[in-house]
């Protein structure tokens, strides 16, 4: 199998390198530090922002997506009928002064019935 052209720069590379004087590796080195330790610094810069838009997803989600149990008043919204939605609407029904109670009741009926 022919070697690759990359294997072949790779061995080119590493012989240069073994040449190269004490003073020369040293600058090298440091050189390589310092642009190690400049990057660690950018990717730490950038956790507060990541960290800033992970908890606006999170609150962004709470708000679209609302817990049923949390609020009565959503969960009851949806079941009822067009007969009771007309007597709230007359005000003939003063079921609104005390939706909590009636939440309970609601849940109540359904362990029992």
């Amino acid at each position: 199998m022919k070697p690759d052209w990359t294997d072949q720069a790779r061995a080119l590379l590493d012989a240069s390198a073994q040449e190269l004087d004490a003073a020369t590796l040293s600058r090298l080195n440091r050189a390589r530090q310092r642009a190690l330790d400049a990057a660690a610094a950018r990717a730490a810069a950038h956790w507060p922002r990541r960290l800033a838009i992970a908890v606006s997803l999170l609150l962004a989600l709470a708000i679209w997506w609302p817990d049923a149990t949390q609020n009565p008043a959503v969960s009851g919204a949806s079941t009822l009928s067009p007969e009771d939605a007309e007597l709230l609407a007359d005000g003939e029904l003063e079921m609104t002064d005390d939706l909590e109670f009636y939440a309970w009741l609601d849940a109540d009926g359904e362990h029992n019935g």
